[in-house]
């Protein structure tokens, strides 16, 4: 098969608005558009783990804007039929990662024309992670050079792998400026159609639009890895941006997430005009809210909730189906991402639940922490810490 070969897009760097320059300078230098993922996080560690809502807000935007640079898509169209898609679109997927009969991600080739879901569900198989498709959601995950390359050098991709893996090592600790991603999609058909604003593309298997796209990025590594499972001390940014109409959005924003800062309009095109993205259209999402770690303030009591009304649509009540009506959302990316865990023991990945808040050793969620055997598995029965990778114990074969 021939690739195309990506020519990098010019870019337009242009400095934030003199109003959002309040400190954090290094990271808010003109450039910052174009700096290395490793270099950006590192600069922009303190404005990410800071108290400032909107900083963090602020950087979310920033995240959204660098993943979102545009490069060409001669095959097919691009998104919304411009000949430009994201550049997180010509990233490794999920797929691409974790299949053995995968060849070397080209990161030079040209943008995929095929959705490639990564098929988890939110739901438990005898104590495991079912791999069934993801309740028709079509949620992609994709990931920057930096986490692809630390994943497949270290044998992260496999369970034997991962078994000889935590054989030598007492955790996981992904390099910083590793970027992990998730993209919801909704296919397009004559009964449900594209919402006005939305931006779409057409993939092989048919036109499809975009839901919105959670965003994590490893700012800072823990003093101590291992207590990835307790500390509230941050290393990990979390942001999720959502297509502003999706039925429910507004009301989870203002009533549910725990941590919003919205930023004006102004302020909101000024960081996509460093991308050259201010005509793209992606003024029709915006962040549900940022995190940084389980509770509000480090104290312990209050938890961080923050999630999207679609690929968090299992953590919503009285009716997951209706996100305008939920009166409650226990969604929070930090606690749930904290229990991606592997028992070098029992070689048995920890399995997946939807915890908020603080954790402790005696953590289980009762009926869905039973394995094959029938017995309840505890976090702190010999668990370790798979630095909030979710994709290890979902994906590895």
């Amino acid at each position: 098969m021939i690739r195309t070969i990506l020519l990098a897009p010019c870019l337009v760097i242009l400095a934030l608005p003199l109003a959002a320059q309040t400190g954090h300078a290094t990271c808010l230098e003109a450039g910052w558009i174009d700096k290395s993922d490793a270099e950006f996080a590192a600069d922009c560690a303190d404005m990410a783990f800071g108290e400032s809502l909107r900083d963090r807000e602020r950087l979310a935007w920033m995240f959204f804007a660098r993943v979102n640079r545009l490069v060409p898509d001669p095959a097919n169209g691009g998104m919304s039929g411009r000949g430009e898609v994201p550049v997180w679109m010509a990233w490794p997927t999920d797929p691409d990662t974790f299949d053995t009969d995968a060849e070397p991600f080209d990161f030079t080739a040209a943008p995929r024309t095929e959705l490639e879901p990564s098929a988890e569900k939110k739901d438990l198989l005898f104590g495991q992670v079912a791999t069934a498709d993801p309740d028709g959601a079509n949620e992609e995950v994709n990931r920057n050079r930096i986490s692809y390359d630390f994943l497949i050098e270290n044998g992260l991709t496999t369970k034997t792998g991962v078994a000889a893996f935590f054989a030598d090592n007492d955790y996981v600790d992904m390099p910083v400026g590793s970027v992990e991603l998730k993209a919801s999609w909704l296919q397009i058909t004559e009964g449900s159609p594209a919402p006005e604003g939305a931006l779409t593309f057409e993939f092989d298997s048919g036109a499809y639009w975009w839901r919105g796209l959670h965003i994590m990025v490893k700012m800072r590594s823990l003093s101590d890895p291992g207590d990835a499972f307790y500390t509230e001390d941050p290393s990990w940014f979390w942001t999720t941006f959502e297509f502003n109409d999706n039925p429910g959005a507004a009301h989870v924003r203002d009533t549910l997430i725990t941590q919003r800062a919205p930023l004006d309009a102004a302020e909101v095109t000024g960081i996509l005009a460093a991308g050259g993205l201010e005509r793209f259209g992606f003024q029709a999402y915006a962040p549900n809210g940022t995190q940084i770690r389980f509770t509000v303030d480090g104290a312990g009591t209050v938890p961080v909730i923050l999630g999207h009304t679609d690929m968090e649509d299992f953590a919503g009540s009285p009716n997951t189906a209706q996100p305008a009506y939920w009166t409650g959302f226990e969604a929070s990316c930090h606690s749930c991402h904290a229990t991606a865990a592997y028992n070098p023991e029992t070689e048995v990945f920890f399995p997946f639940s939807v915890p908020t808040g603080a954790l402790d050793p005696g953590y289980n969620a009762k009926e869905t922490h039973k394995d094959a055997e029938d017995i309840v598995q505890y976090l702190g029965q010999g668990y370790k810490p798979l630095d909030f990778m979710w994709p290890i114990a979902f994906q590895t074969k």
